[in-house]
C-alpha cells in the first residue's frame, strides 16, 4: 500500500510538472501572437490616422469650395490616401488560441482570471473584425476612385497618377459630383469607426501581453 501511494505521488508530481510545462509553452506562444497583434495594431492605427487626416483635408477643400485652386499633387495625394486599407486589415494572430479552444488545452492555464481575459480578448477581437470587415465591404470609395482614375496608386510612398489616362480636369469634375462627395464622407466616417476599434485593439493586446508576461514570471 505504501509503495502504491508513493508511486501515485510521484505520478501526480510528474503530471503536475508536465501540465505546468504545457501551460508555460501555451502562454509563451500566445505572448508571441500578441506581440504580432500589437505590431499590426500599431501599424493600422498609424495608417488610419493618415487616412483620417487626408480625407478630412479633402472634404474641407470641397466644403470650402477650394478644390479648383488647390495644388493638383496635393489633391491626388488626398484621394489616394483615402483608399488606404481598403483591401483589409491584418487579422489577430489566433492560431494558439484556436488550438487551446478546440483541444480543451485551455485547462492548462491555471489562473482563472487570466483564462477569462484570454477568452474575452479573442472573442471581442473577432466581433470587432467582423464589424470592420462589414464596413469595408459596404464602402464604395475605393472602387469609385479606381474606376474613374485608372492607375492611381501609392507604391512605397510614391503616388502614381497618369495624366495622359485621366486629365486632371476630369478628376476635378469627379470630386465635385455628389456621388463622390457622399462616398468620401462615408469613407471618412468608416475610418473614424475603424480607428477607434484598432486603438482599442492596441490597448487590449498590450494589456494582455503584459498580463501574460507577469504570469510567466511567477
Amino acid at each position: 500500500v505504501i509503495g502504491i501511494l508513493i508511486a501515485l505521488q510521484i505520478n501526480n508530481r510528474n503530471n503536475y510538472k508536465m501540465d505546468r510545462n504545457s501551460e508555460k509553452d501555451y502562454l509563451t506562444r500566445i505572448s508571441k501572437d500578441l506581440q504580432l497583434d500589437t505590431a499590426n495594431f500599431s501599424w493600422t492605427v498609424r495608417e488610419l490616422k493618415k487616412k483620417e487626416k487626408y480625407l478630412g483635408e479633402l472634404l474641407q477643400l470641397i466644403q470650402q469650395d477650394q478644390i479648383d485652386s488647390a495644388d493638383s499633387t496635393t489633391v491626388i495625394k488626398y484621394i489616394v490616401f483615402g483608399t488606404y486599407l481598403a483591401i483589409g486589415h491584418p487579422p489577430v494572430a489566433n492560431g494558439t488560441f484556436e488550438e487551446l479552444k478546440n483541444t480543451g488545452a485551455m485547462r492548462y492555464v491555471t489562473n482563472t482570471d487570466l483564462r477569462t481575459e484570454i477568452n474575452n480578448y479573442y472573442f471581442k477581437r473577432d466581433h470587432h473584425d467582423d464589424r470592420i470587415e462589414k464596413r469595408r465591404l459596404e464602402s464604395k470609395y475605393n472602387a469609385l476612385v479606381n474606376n474613374r482614375i485608372p492607375g492611381i496608386k501609392n507604391i512605397m510612398g510614391k503616388i502614381g497618377y497618369r495624366h495622359d489616362l485621366v486629365p486632371y480636369r476630369n478628376v476635378l469634375e469627379m470630386i465635385k459630383e455628389a456621388d463622390f462627395i457622399n462616398n468620401t464622407i462615408s469613407e471618412y466616417n468608416n475610418t473614424l469607426f475603424m480607428l477607434d476599434r484598432q486603438i482599442g485593439g492596441l490597448t487590449a493586446s498590450t494589456d494582455l501581453l503584459q498580463r501574460i508576461v507577469e504570469e510567466l514570471k511567477e
